[in-house]
């Protein structure tokens, strides 16, 4: 198993797509970290990493230089910008040779072939209302999901799923809780607080519009229903479909994808097929959704899709 450089971003979007599992809070605000560290020859640098607040890119760590650059970095930086810059470079540069060693363990373990391989690593750390929250890391190799691992500050307590063999670990989930407890958490916890005192863009909020439609399916039949969020900001948005006030399985559901518009807003949608004998029974439909510019969750329902899906045959 091999992957080439322009892959990269498939599987950036599969790792990231797993941070906006996050509940979303009216009050809560993440500091996030995204790596990744390539394995083999590649004309592009071996690691990367981008550091955000929420949605706004606050930095970056030059790996050549081997040190953290805060987003509009200027040469005559005061006393304590130079301390963040010496805390957060101390932190990402474990990070990086945690990175570089794991990656090579990683593809024997996992018996993948020569070549070109992706490590990437997500890790955030939260304050919700004002008190610091769960702390958690994901790695992923070639967009192939790994372990994850969440550490509760409160309960002083870790909490690990393991997806690849127990080979690929050994000491490393050690080494990781060690890294997470004394180093990761304390020092994103406090650039994090340091972040949100500063004005910044991230306070920006902007409600979605939600729509919930229907439409017909010549082939094979049936309907389909789609929940559209679209004009929202910051990013993080929980977008459920549910039939008769129960949530439906994820893998019924098609789209969840978050997508860009062109005003710095996003959008999302997802969508359920309906097939002619599920309209007979006559289910009620409901999309809901939650988002930090919300104070309440926003419902939408739908009328009988089986009258709907009637009509329309009538009609033709």
């Amino acid at each position: 198993m091999t992957v080439r450089y322009r892959d990269r971003m498939t599987a950036t979007a599969a790792l990231i797509r797993l941070s906006i599992s996050c509940a979303v809070s009216r009050v809560s605000h993440s500091l996030w970290s995204y790596a990744t560290y390539i394995l083999g020859d590649t004309a592009q640098p071996k690691f990367s990493l981008v550091l955000m607040l929420d949605d706004v890119q606050v930095g970056h760590y030059n790996s050549s230089e081997k040190r953290y650059i805060p987003q509009g970095h200027k040469s005559s930086s005061s006393g304590n910008e130079k301390a963040e810059e010496e805390d957060i470079s101390r932190v990402f540069g474990v990070l990086y040779n945690s990175m570089k060693y794991g990656a090579v363990q990683f593809k024997h373990c996992l018996n993948v072939t020569d070549g070109m391989h992706v490590l990437q690593r997500l890790a955030r750390c939260e304050m919700v209302n004002g008190t610091p929250g769960l702390t958690v890391t994901k790695n992923s190799l070639d967009g192939l999901v790994g372990d994850d691992i969440t550490f509760d500050v409160n309960e002083e307590h870790f909490q690990v799923n393991e997806r690849w063999p127990s080979d690929c670990y050994r000491t490393n989930i050690e080494n990781d809780e060690w890294f997470i407890k004394t180093m990761y958490h304390p020092v994103c916890i406090k650039y994090l607080t340091k972040y949100l005192k500063e004005e910044n863009p991230v306070m920006r909020r902007v409600k979605p519009t939600v729509s919930l439609f229907k439409k017909t399916l010549t082939d094979p039949g049936g309907i389909l229903v789609t929940c559209l969020a679209t004009g929202f900001y910051p990013r993080h948005i929980n977008l459920t479909l549910l039939r008769d006030g129960q949530s439906v399985s994820e893998d019924q559901i098609t789209g969840g994808i978050l997508l860009p518009n062109g005003d710095d807003t996003y959008q999302m949608r997802k969508s359920l097929e309906i097939s002619e004998e599920e309209l007979r029974e006559k289910h009620k439909y409901t999309c809901t959704t939650t988002h930090l510019s919300l104070d309440n969750k926003l419902e939408k329902h739908i009328g009988s899709v089986y009258q709907f899906y009637i009509s329309i045959l009538s009609v033709s």
